[in-house]
């Protein structure tokens, strides 16, 4: 397709500007909600005192080695258990879920900071929380941001209001996945470009669509549900039979064309994808049919780079047995052998729940972040260099 070709581009050309240093203006690309270059992954590691998020730069030299994943990764928060980062349409932001506050609730964060240097601010609740709040997302204008709200019922805040602004979108009949400790496969994910539409994972673990939303604004926080219809993709799309098996963690293709998740549908945890999945015949498929029926593949939490031709997954099983997100440095659907390792590290932690950022083109557009070694700045736990990564911005 063109606008893929125009993307892949797009990319080749900013990659080769960030390696010379140079500032990169990127085209947008039409009908894309996130048009721009592939930033930082995010994704939460056991690998200091407490649960936290970190960013890496997979564009980063020598990634996929222990030293090179490791000076191109910066912790991001600073809470008990920080989990579920979903990056802001624009890239500056972070949202996430924390139990910092005694129960879990949503917090918003400066992409560019570094281990809470300003303190995140919740969003969703006032303290004391009488809430547990999971798996958060932005609207496609980063206006809006919705979340699994007690395992119970989408719930939607307007970012720039606040808690005061929290209202139920849209209570599904069977609950919602359970968010648990780290509020793992509860997301719930608007249409990157059509805010009437979003995904989220039942009660009982299948995949279900939601068209017909009023977007919630600052004025009318609490839009009428009348008109939400709501289909269950794991059982209606064509292509395989779900039978007992459980899908989780749906992601959007940038364009809407896609939806890639994981699945029990195999045996073991594979990822699979939806295509055409507001369409009235959408389908599914193994994005690695040579995995189908291995019972022993454990690929979970899979997302879209920002520019559609990449994931990024978890492996929970790899180097030094610990858990490492992987992303395809290759095209969609490329060769699992393709897989580029970008969490290696000293210890054994366990990291997982990646999210990527978007790089939006224009006078703003952060270049690739550079990894310098500075003294008294960011102690990484295992691995014993202290680090910060510079954020040069365009003028």
């Amino acid at each position: 397709m063109t606008v893929l070709n125009t993307r892949r581009t797009t990319q080749a050309v900013a990659i080769a500007a960030m390696g010379l240093g140079l500032a990169t203006v990127v085209p947008t690309v039409a009908g894309a909600t996130y048009p721009g270059g592939n930033g930082d992954i995010a994704f939460v590691t056991t690998r200091g005192s407490n649960v936290n998020i970190l960013q890496v730069n997979p564009n980063a030299p020598n990634i996929g080695t222990s030293a090179g994943d490791l000076a191109a990764t910066t912790p991001l928060t600073a809470g008990a258990t920080d989990a579920e980062p979903f990056y802001s349409p624009d890239g500056t932001q972070v949202v996430f879920s924390s139990n910092r506050n005694g129960r879990f609730g949503i917090f918003t964060v400066a992409q560019s900071d570094t281990n809470e240097a300003t303190p995140a601010v919740e969003i969703s609740q006032t303290t004391p929380e009488s809430h547990d709040d999971y798996g958060p997302s932005f609207s496609p204008d980063g206006s809006v941001v919705v979340f699994n709200r007690d395992n119970l019922a989408i719930t939607s805040v307007v970012a720039s209001v606040g808690p005061s602004s929290a209202c139920t979108l849209y209570t599904p009949a069977g609950g919602l996945a359970l968010g648990g400790t780290n509020g793992d496969a509860s997301r719930v994910v608007f249409d990157p470009v059509d805010a009437t539409k979003l995904v989220y994972v039942s009660g009982t673990n299948q995949i279900h669509l939601l068209n017909g939303f009023v977007q919630p604004t600052a004025a009318t926080p609490c839009p009428s549900e009348a008109g939400v219809t709501d289909v269950n993709l794991s059982t209606t799309a064509t292509g395989s039979a779900l039978g007992s098996a459980a899908d989780e963690n749906p992601d959007w293709a940038p364009d809407g064309s896609k939806i890639v998740f994981d699945s029990t549908r195999s045996g073991g945890h594979s990822l699979w994808y939806f295509t055409n999945p507001t369409s009235a015949t959408p389908t599914v498929a193994a994005l690695w049919p040579g995995q189908a029926g291995s019972g022993g593949t454990t690929d979970t939490q899979p997302v879209f780079s920002p520019d559609g031709l990449h994931i990024a997954y978890t492996q929970p099983v790899t180097q030094n047995g610990q858990q490492v997100i992987d992303y395809e440095s290759n095209t969609f659907g490329a060769p699992l052998s393709s897989a580029t390792d970008l969490t290696l590290g000293a210890g054994k932690s366990a990291n997982s729940q990646p999210a990527w950022q978007p790089l939006q083109p224009g006078p703003s557009t952060p270049e690739a972040p550079s990894a310098l070694l500075l003294p008294g700045v960011a102690l990484l736990a295992g691995g014993g260099f202290l680090l910060v990564r510079s954020r040069r911005r365009t003028a």
